[in-house]
């Protein structure tokens, strides 16, 4: 089974999206082109401006990181993903090459989705699937981001 992500709204950013709307709406009585410009503003922040991510069939809010880190890393983050107990290297200096590691996380309820890529070809190519850590691992993943 695929898993699949979807970006979703926060709390915070319907906060910030109803405020510069209102802030919009007030300034429309000072200056009337302003405050259209900004109340519309506003709204395309309401309709566009999401920054939480959720796996389709689960109602957890995760944030994504996503990290160029050193090829001196692969073998341990692999090894920790293919379920190894390893602690997993997170070096971002550039030595030697990079591949890129993206996490979907939620500290909070000790979830994270990991996936690796090589990079080559001037392209990311996948280097592992998504892979699902939940509990102790992926606190460990979610301490050395």
């Amino acid at each position: 089974m695929e898993i699949k992500f979807k970006k979703v709204h926060t709390a915070k950013d319907l906060v910030i999206s109803i405020l510069v709307i209102a802030a919009g709406v007030g300034l429309y009585f000072v200056n009337a082109g302003l405050g259209v410009v900004i109340g519309v503003c506003g709204f395309f922040m309401l309709l566009f401006y999401k920054a939480a991510y959720k796996r389709e069939g689960e109602n957890i809010l995760l944030s994504k990181k996503a990290l160029d880190v050193s090829r001196s890393c692969r073998d341990s983050l692999m090894s920790f993903l293919n379920g190894k107990d390893v602690d997993p290297e997170v070096n971002t200096s550039a030595t030697g090459g990079i591949i890129r590691l993206e996490v979907y996380y939620n500290a909070d309820a000790a979830i994270a989705y990991a996936q690796l890529f090589d990079f080559s070809n001037y392209t990311y190519e996948a280097a592992t699937g998504i892979v699902e850590l939940r509990g102790s691992k992926a606190e460990k993943l979610i301490a050395r981001l």
